[in-house]
C-alpha cells in the first residue's frame, strides 16, 4: 500500500450514525424474533373458508369430551371428542362455530367456539413477518456498508443534501467536515 493509499484510508471515518442506527435495527428485529416461539411463524393451513371468515389463530379446549362435527351445527355428525387442554388451530369462524384444521379426522371439521380459549401465543399475520425479517436485513446491510464501504454513505448525504456540487471551503458548513476533506 502506498503512502496517499494509507493517508486517504486513514481520512476515511467511520459513519457512526449509520452504524448505530443499523445496529439499532437487527438489535430491535432479533428482540422481535427472540419474545416469538417458533409455531407462530407457520403459515396458515392452507384450508379453504367456504362458510364464515378466514382466520388463523391457536387455540385450547376448554373442556371434556367436546364434540368435533363435520358441520357448523348441532344436529351434524359427530367425528370424534377432543379434552381439556387439546390445541385447535382455528382457521375458520362461522357465528359460534369454529372450523379447526384436523385433516387427520375429516376434511373438514367444526367445533363450538365456547369450549375452546385463544392461546396467548397467536399466530404473526404475514405482514408482521416480513417486517421483521426485512428491519434485520437493512440494518445488516447498513451494518455492512457501514463498516466496509464507509465513502458509500459520504456520498449517499452529499446526493441527498445536494452538496456535491458545491465548491470544497462551503462543504463543511453543511455537511460532515471529516468526510468531505480531501488529502493535501
Amino acid at each position: 500500500m502506498t503512502a496517499s493509499h494509507a493517508s486517504a484510508k486513514s481520512q476515511i471515518t467511520r459513519p457512526w450514525i449509520t452504524l448505530s442506527a443499523s445496529c439499532l435495527l437487527v438489535l430491535v428485529a432479533l428482540l422481535n424474533v427472540v419474545q416469538t416461539e417458533p409455531a407462530q411463524w407457520h403459515a396458515r393451513p392452507t384450508i379453504d373458508c367456504d362458510n364464515g371468515q378466514s382466520t388463523h389463530r391457536f387455540a385450547e379446549v376448554n373442556a371434556d369430551r367436546v364434540n368435533i362435527r363435520d358441520l357448523p351445527t348441532v344436529f351434524s355428525t359427530v367425528l370424534a371428542q377432543a379434552n381439556r387442554p387439546d390445541p385447535v388451530i382455528v382457521v375458520c369462524e362461522f357465528g359460534v362455530w369454529s372450523r379447526i384444521a384436523q385433516l387427520d379426522i375429516a376434511e373438514e371439521t367444526w367445533i363450538s367456539t365456547g369450549l375452546i380459549t385463544l392461546t396467548p401465543a397467536q399466530p404473526l399475520p404475514p405482514q408482521t413477518r416480513v417486517f421483521i425479517v426485512s428491519m434485520c436485513i437493512v440494518g445488516l446491510i447498513g451494518v455492512l456498508i457501514g463498516l466496509y464501504r464507509p465513502r458509500w454513505v459520504s456520498r449517499a448525504q452529499d446526493l441527498v443534501m445536494q452538496t456535491q456540487d458545491l465548491p470544497p471551503h462551503a462543504r463543511p458548513l453543511i455537511s460532515n467536515p471529516r468526510a468531505s476533506e480531501t488529502p493535501h
